[in-house]
């Protein structure tokens, strides 16, 4: 006898615009998911670690960190979408839309919105609607995508598709944030806030691994499915990829004490540089790009963070120049990237894992 492999991600063959993948997983969370999150991504804003905050806010319990939905949205859509891409090239638009709180069980979606060959017919690139759904069918998270795949076989040009749309109707209606709930507060809760100034760089101190273990237990734990991310039979210790929602999410963490508190936050975009490897340490930079004053309780901070790979930032940093360019509101080439930083400022060569442009929601 001769066994059957079974097959994962998305079928180019037959994918069309418009297609809805509904992912198998359907978890139910508790409390323990944010614990053992913050246990790997650190978090000093209030209002994921304090109670007394959190009710302050209109939170019935501690709120549940924007990044472990960001990841829940992604890496529940593995298996039906991207375990058979071949890289993860970038996130728009991410954001959350309604409150999760301890006892929800969520599920995701993904839509197909476009899909096209590259010049050269090497490869393909997937536009896709991701969206994670509560018990009640309410939209808690959504985000854009863009996938690098292999070709995709004639013919390309494909009608919209007509099966599963049944499911349309969670992607109806435009993206929502959490800011108007926030709007309504009449004053926030006394808290440390840290004093940002439009065009600062900031040298985030804080440099940490995500550890083999740790990698490891998380992959399992979001359901992400790709074997890259933990096969190490098939790929060796040594061929091990951190997935990105990870890479970003301690990225963002590593920055998060000096933008506190962080009420809110939407990813306007995102892309990754240099891959990175479990036990890799991971750094950040911020620049302040804008700061804008919403009313008398809220204040929206524009930043761009750029997370570093193997680079002690307070040691190396300091004193050096860093081209301004790095810090462009635009999503930039990687080719751009390295070349800016070879010409400009060698140490970083080769060691930017990350850019991310956020605008993030504070007390003012």
């Amino acid at each position: 006898m001769r066994g059957r492999i079974p097959s994962y991600g998305l079928d180019l063959a037959t994918a069309q615009p418009g297609q809805i993948l509904e992912s198998p997983h359907e978890v139910t969370i508790d409390d323990s998911w944010r614990i053992q999150w913050q246990s790997a991504f650190p978090a000093t804003s209030k209002l994921t670690t304090s109670l007394e905050f959190a009710n302050s806010c209109g939170f019935d319990e501690v709120a549940i960190p924007t990044a472990m939905l960001l990841n829940m949205t992604l890496c529940f859509s593995v298996e039906p979408f991207s375990q058979s891409c071949r890289l993860h090239l970038g996130l728009e638009n991410a954001r959350q839309e309604k409150p999760v709180t301890s006892g929800d069980t969520l599920r995701s979606f993904t839509r197909i919105d476009s899909l096209r060959n590259t010049s050269k017919n090497d490869a393909s690139v997937i536009f896709s609607t991701h969206i994670l759904v509560n018990q009640s069918g309410d939209r808690v998270f959504s985000l854009n995508k863009r996938s690098y795949y292999d070709p995709i076989p004639a013919p390309v040009e494909r009608a919209p598709a007509e099966e599963n749309l049944h499911l349309q109707q969670y992607f109806e209606g435009a993206q929502r944030s959490m800011v108007d709930a926030f709007r309504k507060i009449d004053s926030f809760p006394t808290s440390q806030i840290e004093p940002l100034s439009k065009g600062e760089l900031i040298l985030h101190p804080m440099v940490r691994p995500l550890g083999w273990t740790e990698n490891l237990a998380l992959s399992t734990l979001y359901r992400n499915t790709h074997p890259i991310h933990w096969d190490s039979q098939r790929y060796g210790r040594e061929g091990i990829v951190v997935c990105g929602g990870f890479v970003q999410s301690l990225a963002f963490a590593s920055a998060d004490r000096e933008l506190r508190q962080i009420l809110d936050e939407v990813l306007v975009h995102s892309s990754h540089i240099n891959t990175v490897a479990p036990e890799d340490r991971i750094g950040a930079m911020s620049r302040i790009i804008d700061i804008e004053k919403m009313d008398e309780n809220l204040e929206a901070v524009t930043v761009k963070t750029l997370g570093l790979k193997n680079v002690d930032t307070c040691s190396e940093l300091q004193n050096i120049e860093i081209p301004e360019a790095l810090f462009s509101a635009e999503d930039l080439k990687p080719s751009a990237i390295e070349a800016l930083c070879s010409e400009k400022c060698p140490v970083l060569s080769q060691r930017i894992a990350l850019q991310a442009t956020r605008v993030l929601l504070r007390p003012a």
